[in-house]
């Protein structure tokens, strides 16, 4: 088969599909990424090739301030608290329709935001009309690759790293007109994909935002129910070129923790607590406070507590085996790794950063503590970590999702798997001959 991925363009997307990217290579089957020059190197880092998508920091008006069409503003503070809050509460109760309309538009807005400008869609649009996949595997945040593979014919698959909210809410909102009537009518992405679909001769269907099926890399206990397909894989953790330092090799003398500072603790967008003051906040703990380093920080920092190690260059894969925590932003690829070690976690998202609903997954399952990034205090941070250290169900329930990821089928024994949805999903536009 061909095979197409097409990322999001920032490296941890990209790293997040490596791993299937590899598993299909390894069968034989010819497999190429295409995403924004920004990532290139990633891309190429990996050992994949790379097809050039669009300009450098979206000069061809793709997502961001210089897109060709921005999307339209927020109808209100409830629309934008569905970015940031977890739709799903409990989930023995169905929610109110009129949440639900208002969670949908809410997604779809937010990904009207994240996905590929019309000029760069029609650009893929035209490459696949060359090159001519049997396969998408599309980005959840960019709905580019759903609209190139309709176009074209090819199969195509949506890749899910985290929870599943457009999955999840999109079906209750389907359930709408059987269960209430008078429910609201309008559909956000039929408004905002059926357009781009048009211009490629082509109409509007679920597919377009759900995929064909859905792969999703979450734990099962994790995974919200919904009704489209889902083909489950376990999260392969890939970060790109990495070493191991000596120190590494050797087991700690005490408790290790891993602190992943992000540039959400730099001490602006009015988080209360900087880096400094949560470096200070850990000092007196009787653990090994490990900080993996994003460029320019270490300036940002000042002095360093006694119990602190700087490590360069060094990717929470090798890290997590030999910490007991990992305190971090809520990021997918943060939460994903410290699911595959069962390492407990402190999850500290932003609402800009939007990982909130699934940092309060992994803790509603007892694997970590959650607290909103914009009303933590150093001080709790301490409160928390200490609570992790001394509280063992925290490790357990860690273990027991690690044992759910190592039960899940790995990439390589997906392979198959996609040979045959692709085979049964393809249109004859898209049968091509070998």
């Amino acid at each position: 088969m061909r095979v197409l991925f097409t990322p999001f363009p920032a490296t941890p997307h990209v790293n997040a599909q490596v791993p299937l990217a590899w598993a299909l290579r390894s069968a034989g089957h010819d497999v190429r990424m295409a995403s924004r020059p920004e990532v290139h190197d990633d891309i190429l880092a990996a050992g994949l090739a790379a097809v050039p998508l669009g300009e450098v920091n979206g000069q061809d008006g793709a997502t961001g301030p210089g897109r060709v069409e921005e999307p339209p503003a927020s109808s209100g503070p409830e629309e934008e608290a569905w970015l940031g809050d977890s739709p799903f509460g409990d989930l023995a109760e169905e929610p109110a329709h009129a949440r639900v309309h208002t969670a949908l538009t809410a997604r779809a807005r937010h990904a009207r935001r994240t996905t590929a400008s019309r000029p760069v869609i029609a650009e893929l649009v035209g490459f696949l009309r060359d090159w001519r996949p049997d396969l998408v595997v599309w980005d959840s945040t960019d709905h580019a690759g759903a609209v190139a593979a309709m176009a074209d014919g090819a199969a195509h698959a949506r890749l899910v790293t985290g929870l599943d909210l457009v999955g999840w809410t999109r079906g209750r909102y389907r359930a709408l007109p059987r269960a209430h009537p008078d429910a609201p009518r309008e559909d956000a992405f039929r408004e905002w994909l059926g357009p781009i679909l048009a211009e490629h001769g082509r109409v509007f269907a679920e597919e377009a935002v759900l995929g064909q099926w859905t792969v999703n890399s979450l734990p099962a206990p994790l995974r919200l129910p919904v009704s489209h397909r889902q083909v489950p894989v376990r999260h392969v953790p890939y970060n790109g070129f990495s070493h191991m330092p000596d120190w590494l090799c050797e087991p700690p003398t005490r408790p290790r923790v891993c602190l992943a500072l992000d540039r959400f603790f730099l001490g602006v967008d009015g988080l209360p607590a900087s880096a400094p003051a949560l470096l200070d906040a850990v000092c007196d703990v009787d653990a090994e406070v490990v900080v993996p380093l994003p460029a320019g920080l270490p300036d940002a920092l000042g002095d360093l507590p006694d119990n602190v190690r700087l490590a360069d260059g060094v990717p929470l894969d090798l890290l997590l085996p030999s910490c007991v925590t990992l305190i971090h932003h809520g990021g997918p690829n943060d939460i994903a790794g410290a699911l595959a070690h069962g390492v407990p976690q402190l999850m500290l998202p932003t609402r800009r950063g939007l990982g909130i609903p699934e940092a309060r997954r992994v803790a509603e399952f007892g694997a970590g503590l959650c607290r909103q990034a914009e009303e933590l205090s150093a001080a709790e941070l301490r409160g928390m970590l200490l609570r992790v250290l001394r509280t063992p169900s925290f490790a357990r329930a860690a273990a027991a999702l690690r044992a759910a990821s190592l039960a899940t089928p790995p990439p390589a024994d997906l392979v198959p798997v996609l040979e045959r949805l692709t085979t049964a999903h393809r249109t004859s536009q898209g049968v091509k001959s070998r």
